[in-house]
C-alpha cells in the first residue's frame, strides 16, 4: 500500500469534552456523563504550534508522519468522515492551515539538531533565510520522527528545535517518539504532548473493507484486543488471525511467511540480532514491533539472563520482548525465575525491573511482597519517570495500596498572604488570618468515595470509579453536592471510629483554608509571578498538569516534588478541587471578589446557578493555572472527569 491508499487515521487521548472543559465550561443541572469523542492526530498538529505525539512500537507514528508530509506536499486535504469512538460517533477530520510545507527529519542517535537538519535538507539554511520568506512564503512544518533515538539527548533536541522555531516564526514543530522513552522527558511549556490511541474496532472494520475487501465480523479476523496495535493489525490481516494476543498473531503470520519451523526459527534469530544491534541491514524486518515479537519467540528456549541483560541497558526497547516472552512460558517456574532476575541488583535498573516484574507475578507471596516494596519506593521517592510511577501506582491499586490515603495534615492557624497579582480574579493579594485545621494529604480517592456510594446507594457517574487499577486515583465526576454529602457521611463514620472529636466535622475547605494548605507562608511573587506549593519557580515533574502529558488523573501522591509545606500532595494539577466558597453566576468574573470578607460567600445554601469555587487546576491545566492562587468555578450540579475534592477536619 502507498501512503495515499493504505493510511488509517489515528486518534489521540484528547477528547471533545477535554477541550470544552479547558475553561471549566457551563454545565446543565444533572448533565449525564458522555462517552469520550476523540480528536485525531492530524487535528492536534493543526491546533498546536509545537506538539509531541507518543506511541508504543507499532502504533503508526512513522506512517502518520510520512502520510502527513505527503499530504502537505500534495496539498490535498479534503475533509473526510472519521470514527471517533466505537459507539458510532463520526466527525469530519479537517485541516485548515494553508501553505504549509513539510520538512521530514528522521532522528539518528548522536546527531545534533543542526546535523539532522543538514542531512534531511542540505540547503535548509539558504531556503529558510532572508526576510522575504517570513512574510510571503509557505510556513514550514518541521517533523522530527523517531525522536526516541536521541536517548538522553532528546530533551536537548527539542530545545534546539524550539530555538529553530523561534528563529523562523512561521514554522511549526511535530515530534514523534516511542512512549516508553519520551514518557520520562519533562517538556518545555511550549510543547503539548498527547498519546496515540490504539485502533478502534470501527477503524479496523473500515480499513479492512476498504483495503482488503474483508468483512471482519463475518471472518472473525483482527477484532481481538491485540490487533488494536496498527502493526499487529496488519499482521493479523495478513495471517487471517483473530488478534486475541500478540503471540498468536505473530505465530500465525510467521507460519505463513516462513513456511516451515526451521526457517521460522532462523527469522526469529535474525530479529533478535537486529534488535540487539548485531546486524547492520535496516531493511531486515524493519518494523520494530515485529522484531520484538520474533525476538521473544527466539528467547523461549534460552536462559532468562539472555533476555534480562539487554533489558538492563535498553529497557524501553526490550520491555515488550520480555512481556511477550513471559506470555509464552508454559511453566510458572520460568515466569517466577524471570521476575526474580528482574528485581535483582540495585538502582534504577532494578526499579524498572520491578515495574516489569509486577506484570508477571501471579499471586500473593514473598516475591510479590518484594516487588510491592520496590513499587512503593518508586512512588514515595518519585523515582523513575512520571509515566513509570503511574504504572507502579496502578499496580499498587490492584494489589491494595498500603499507603494511608485518608491521612490528614495539620495546618496551624495564623495570618498569611492570600491572593495574587498573577490573575485579575485572584487580586489583590492581602493578609488574611485563618484558624487551625486538618486537611487531607491527598484528594479523596475512588476507593474512599466508592465506600460511600456502596453504603448509601448514591448515583456516581464516574466510568472508572470502581476500576481495580484506579482505586488510588482521585474520585471525579462529582458535583459539589456529592462532595458535601460525602463529608457529612464521613463525619458520622469517623465520630463512631473515634478519628474525630464530637465537636469536629468533616467538610470542604474554604478558599482561604485551601490556599493556606497549598502555599503556606509564601508571600506574593514579584512582578505578578505565580506561586506553587513548592515555591515561585515552576519545576518539571512536580505536578500532574498539562505539561506532564497524561490528560488524565493518576494515582495520588506520584509527584512528591510538588508537596506543600504541610506535606499535602497534588495541590497543583491532578483535579480541580471543590471549595465551600461561592463565586457567583458569571463564569468569567466572580461576584465574590477580593479582599476576602465575611459577606455570605461561605453559606452552604445558594441558588443552583451560583457557582462554587474550584482550586488547584487539573491534569489538562497548564502551569499558569496549576498553582496555589488561580480561581476556577463551576455550578454546584456540574461535574466532569477533571474535578474532585479533598476534605478538611475542623471545629463544628
Amino acid at each position: 500500500m502507498d501512503l495515499g491508499t493504505g493510511y488509517i487515521p489515528l486518534l489521540v487521548n484528547f477528547s471533545f469534552e477535554d477541550k470544552a472543559a479547558k475553561g471549566l465550561r457551563k454545565l446543565k443541572d444533572q448533565d449525564a456523563a458522555e462517552p469520550p469523542v476523540y480528536f485525531s492526530a492530524l487535528e492536534m498538529v493543526r491546533d498546536n504550534a509545537a506538539l509531541l505525539l507518543a506511541g508504543e512500537t507499532g502504533s503508526g507514528k512513522t506512517s502518520f508522519a510520512k502520510h502527513l508530509a505527503w499530504r502537505l506536499a500534495d496539498g490535498d486535504f479534503a475533509a473526510t468522515p472519521l470514527p471517533r469512538n466505537d459507539l458510532g460517533a463520526v466527525h469530519e477530520e479537517s485541516w485548515t492551515p494553508a501553505d504549509v510545507l513539510p520538512l521530514y527529519v528522521p532522528v539518528a542517535a548522536g546527531k545534533t539538531f543542526a546535523e539532522l537538519l543538514v542531512a534531511a535538507c542540505p540547503a535548509a539554511d539558504v531556503l529558510l533565510s532572508g526576510e522575504v520568506r517570513a512574510v510571503s512564503e509557505p510556513a514550514i512544518l518541521l517533523i522530527l520522527d523517531g525522536i526516541e533515538a536521541a536517548g538522553a539527548d532528546g530533551r536537548a533536541l527539542i530545545d534546539q528545535a524550539l530555538a529553530f522555531q523561534a528563529r523562523h516564526p512561521r514554522s511549526r514543530l511535530l515530534a514523534l517518539g516511542e512512549i516508553s522513552v519520551v514518557k520520562g522527558w519533562p517538556l518545555p511549556s511550549a510543547v503539548v504532548r498527547y498519546d496515540l490511541l490504539p485502533l478502534l474496532k470501527a477503524q479496523r472494520r473500515d480499513a479492512a473493507q476498504r483495503l482488503a475487501g474483508l468483512d471482519l465480523d463475518k471472518t472473525g479476523i483482527a477484532l481481538g484486543e491485540a490487533a488494536a496495535n496498527p502493526s499487529q493489525f496488519a499482521l493479523a490481516i495478513s495471517a487471517g488471525n483473530a488478534g486475541d494476543s500478540a503471540e498468536a498473531i505473530v505465530d500465525a503470520w510467521l507460519g505463513r511467511i516462513a513456511g516451515d519451523e526451521q526457517t521460522g526459527n532462523f527469522l526469529c534469530g535474525l530479529a533478535f540480532d537486529a534488535l540487539a544491534g548485531k546486524l547492520d541491514d535496516p531493511t531486515l524486518l524493519p518494523v520494530t514491533r515485529v522484531r520484538q515479537l520474533l525476538a521473544a519467540r527466539h528467547l523461549v528456549s534460552r536462559p532468562v539472563a539472555e533476555a534480562v541483560g539487554p533489558f538492563r541497558t535498553q529497557p524501553a526497547l526490550w520491555t515488550p520482548v520480555l512481556t511477550s516472552l513471559a506470555a509464552r512460558f508454559s511453566q510458572p517456574e520460568r515466569v517466577h525465575a524471570l521476575a526474580e532476575a528482574l528485581i535483582s541488583g540495585e538502582g534504577e535498573a532494578m526499579l524498572r525491573g520491578a515495574l516489569l516484574a509486577a506484570d508477571l507475578v501471579a499471586g500473593p507471596g514473598d516475591l510479590r511482597d518484594h516487588v510491592t516494596a520496590h513499587l512503593l519506593k518508586i512512588v514515595r521517592e518519585g523515582a523513575l519517570s512520571a509515566r513509570e510511577r503511574e504504572e507502579a501506582g496502578r499496580r499498587l491499586s490492584v494489589w491494595g495500596d498500603p499507603r494511608d490515603l485518608e491521612a490528614l495534615a495539620t495546618v496551624p492557624g495564623g495570618a498569611f498572604t492570600f491572593g495574587s497579582h498573577a490573575h485579575p480574579n485572584s487580586a489583590p493579594p492581602h493578609p488574611l488570618a485563618v484558624g487551625g485545621f486538618r486537611i487531607g494529604l491527598y484528594p479523596v480517592t475512588n476507593a474512599a468515595y466508592g465506600a460511600f456510594v456502596r453504603e448509601t446507594g448514591r448515583v456516581w457517574r464516574s466510568p472508572d470509579g470502581f476500576a481495580e487499577d484506579r482505586r488510588n486515583a482521585p474520585a471525579t465526576d462529582l458535583t459539589w453536592r456529592d462532595a458535601r454529602a460525602y463529608c457529612d457521611w464521613l463525619s458520622q463514620r469517623w465520630r463512631r471510629e473515634g478519628r474525630i472529636g464530637a465537636d469536629e466535622i468533616v467538610r470542604l475547605p474554604t478558599e482561604p483554608e485551601w490556599e493556606r494548605a497549598a502555599r503556606g507562608d509564601q508571600p506574593d511573587a514579584a512582578d505578578g509571578g505565580i506561586i506553587y506549593p513548592w515555591g515561585s519557580i515552576w519545576q518539571d515533574d512536580a505536578a500532574n498538569s498539562e505539561e506532564a502529558g497524561f490528560n488524565n488523573t493518576t494515582a495520588v501522591g506520584l509527584f512528591p516534588k510538588g508537596r506543600s509545606l504541610y506535606g499535602c500532595y497534588d495541590m497543583a494539577g491532578q483535579v480541580w478541587e471543590w471549595c465551600m466558597t461561592l463565586w457567583g453566576e458569571d463564569m468569567a468574573t466572580p461576584h465574590f471578589q477580593y479582599p476576602y470578607r465575611d459577606d455570605g460567600r461561605e453559606v452552604p445554601d445558594a441558588k443552583p446557578a451560583i457557582r462554587r469555587v474550584l482550586r488547584g487546576g487539573c491534569f489538562s491545566s497548564g502551569w499558569q493555572k496549576a498553582c496555589c492562587t488561580y480561581r476556577g468555578s463551576l455550578e454546584p450540579d456540574g461535574f466532569w472527569r477533571g474535578n474532585g475534592f479533598r476534605i478538611v477536619v475542623a471545629k463544628a
